[in-house]
């Protein structure tokens, strides 16, 4: 063992085995909390991540200790305090599993990794605080992790969150499952991956019966969660996660030349009229998709990047808007992503215990003594009408999607779909649905050229030219139609012919934002259950079991650092994943997100830690450079690393 692993003395491991039994099972059980899944996202207030910690991922080879990894200290209670100190009545924390596994024959983790994690819930329960736990980076979008298997993946998952779930079943509602982070499976694989996720929970009993689950959203994007291709299963106590970091110009691109491959835009600034507008709008389609169905929306992540170009006001006055309008909309609430001391959005300082900026800080204070500035007055009509004809006309545009959940269940079927629009545009209509054994299918019809009058007419049938095994049936559970065209093609309208009458329903949604002449705030904190056992009871006091990170990493000499050496006309700093002139945890974390593709690297950014020359970030070459900031590579070792 070299001296960055992570050491437990035999005391120490004594005290966490009594903890966990201790903890796994308490002696007087705890009831759900007697809340709708609305309610309970309502009663969640302000919420903030844990970022950056627990959902470290390949570490492995230079550290054992997942949480610090990064470069954040390890979790306290002094930490959970402060942020509850702040107005938050919410915590998230982020959950990497796989590098956490006592037997990966078995998927079976580690006692110790869930005594902690539970240590961690425990402060924010002394706070009386909601938390949500997932399963973060167990996926990751470079297809390297266990998840990427996609369904072939589907009985580790099902192992591992048994577990989860049996180890905390009798924590009361205030703890929420997450199943996934930002997945970009396919509809059809994510949702049998929810369903399968709640069918899971429930079977393990206790409060897992009617404790709320998150749902992970389409890549937890809204656009792609708020379709009718994403299936929420049946079951009221589900809410659905959506990241919100709208617009990404803004919030999480940085600088780069406009002129690389790969550039997508940058802004500075934020908080027109419009683009507050645009928040009030996405805020409205949620409520109305969702909310106002019963089932809560949670935005599991938002922010800015705070360490580069952006002006400081207009990330203030965004924070306030993102919060203030979950917090103004009923069935939704919204946690505040934070990378603490190592990261691109640094909100709290976990080594210090202060805030990088008061004014942030001060967003949250405000919200929480004062309630939100403004109140929303939604326009959200839901028209149903009756049809003495069988034939319904929508306009539309390359790609259209339209929802049918309106016309399931009247017994009726599409016998013929007209496409209008440019003549000579190529058009076809497809129509996924799910057969009566649950498995679901897409049916296709035939396309064709739009005719000289605009006109192109597809005759549902029954028969696929194509392959002979074309059924359409949607007398039962349909769910939309969708139509596609050539490049160039424009479309004015579909029109959709019944076998028989039917009645259908529109939506019309719109969203004023109004000052809230009566601002009181919200109350958000429950009341601690009185069968809820107290942390003290079960969780030893971090500094008795553990020891402090800095006794066993050191911090990164700023007497080392790679020399610069001339690739051109440009100076190139080996590691510098980030071009600040300095390499440090930060590069590491840049180079781990482009493995991820949540950002793209400029192209010095590439030079600069393209190490073994294959044109791309990957996981060898973040561990290079983590193994240098944290003192196990050499600056010339960096320099000429090979993989």
């Amino acid at each position: 063992m070299n001296k960055f692993q992570k050491a437990i003395s035999a005391v120490t491991a004594a005290v966490m085995t009594c903890s966990m039994a201790a903890g796994a099972v308490f002696s007087t059980p705890v009831s759900a909390a007697d809340k709708t899944a609305v309610e309970i996202v309502n009663d969640m207030g302000l919420g903030w991540n844990l970022g950056n910690t627990f959902d470290c991922w390949n570490t492995r080879g230079w550290t054992t200790d997942t949480e610090t990894a990064w470069g954040n200290a390890r979790t306290t209670q002094q930490m959970i305090d402060a942020v509850k100190a702040q107005g938050f009545d919410s915590i998230r924390v982020p959950i990497t599993w796989y590098e956490n596994l006592a037997d990966k024959s078995t998927y079976d983790i580690d006692d110790a990794y869930l005594a902690r994690i539970k240590e961690v819930i425990d402060y924010a329960y002394a706070n009386h605080m909601y938390v949500i736990i997932n399963m973060h980076w167990d996926w990751v979008s470079d297809g390297s992790l266990w998840l990427n298997a996609g369904m072939d993946a589907l009985p580790q998952f099902t192992t591992m969150w048994t577990e989860i779930a049996n180890y905390f079943k009798d924590y009361d509602n205030h703890l929420v499952f997450e199943d996934m982070n930002e997945v970009t499976f396919d509809y059809d694989t994510l949702n049998a991956f929810n369903q399968k996720f709640v069918d899971t929970i429930r079977s393990t009993g206790g409060s897992n019966s009617d404790r709320l689950l998150l749902l992970a959203g389409a890549n937890d994007d809204l656009t792609k969660t708020c379709s009718p291709e994403y299936i929420v299963p049946d079951d009221d106590m589900v809410a659905v996660s959506i990241h919100y970091y709208y617009p990404s110009t803004w919030a999480v691109a940085s600088v780069s030349d406009p002129n690389a491959e790969g550039y997508w835009g940058y802004s500075k600034t934020w908080g027109t009229d419009e683009e507050k507008q645009d928040v009030y709008n996405l805020f409205a389609k949620m409520k109305a998709y969702y909310a106002d169905k019963g089932i809560p929306v949670i935005l599991g992540e938002y922010g800015v990047i705070t360490n580069k170009d952006k002006d400081h006001d207009d990330i203030v006055e965004y924070l306030s808007t993102i919060a203030g309008s979950a917090l103004a909309t009923d069935g939704v609430t919204a946690f505040l992503w934070d990378a603490g001391d190592a990261g691109d959005m640094q909100y709290f300082s976990r080594k210090n215990l202060t805030w990088f900026n008061q004014d942030y800080a001060n967003v949250y204070k405000n919200l929480k003594e004062n309630g939100t500035p403004i109140k929303f007055e939604y326009d959200i009509k839901s028209t149903t009408e009756s049809s003495d004809r069988s034939v319904v006309t929508l306009s539309g545009d390359p790609n259209y999607a339209v929802d049918l959940t309106s016309y399931a269940g009247q017994g009726i079927t599409i016998k013929q779909v007209i496409l209008k629009g440019t003549p000579g545009g190529g058009w076809g209509v497809s129509f996924p649905a799910t057969n009566p054994d649950g498995s679901n299918r897409s049916w296709t019809a035939e396309g064709g050229e739009v005719g000289s009058d605009g006109t192109l007419i597809i005759d549902l049938d029954g028969i696929d030219n194509d392959n002979g095994a074309y059924v359409l049936s949607l007398s039962g559970e349909m769910n939309f139609a969708k139509w596609w065209g050539t490049e160039g093609a424009t479309l004015d309208s579909v029109t959709l012919v019944f076998d028989k009458a039917i009645t259908y329903t529109t939506y019309d949604i719109s969203v004023k934002a109004v000052e809230n002449t009566d601002p009181r705030p919200t109350e958000t904190t429950p009341e601690p259950s009185e069968t809820t056992p107290e942390p003290t009871e079960t969780t030893p006091e971090p500094s008795e079991t553990t020891p402090e990170p800095t006794e066993t990493t050191p911090e990164p000499s700023e007497e080392v650092q790679p020399t610069e050496t001339q690739s051109g006309p440009a100076v190139t700093k080996i590691g510098d994943a980030d071009c600040s002139g300095v390499v440090n945890i930060v590069d590491v974390i840049a180079v781990n997100r482009a493995v991820m593709g949540k950002d793209t690297l400029s192209e010095q950014a590439l030079v600069n830690i393209d190490f073994n020359k294959n044109n791309k970030p990957d996981s060898e070459e973040s561990l290079a450079i983590m193994k240098y900031v944290v003192g196990l590579m050499t600056a010339d070792e960096l320099i000429n690393f090979k993989s």
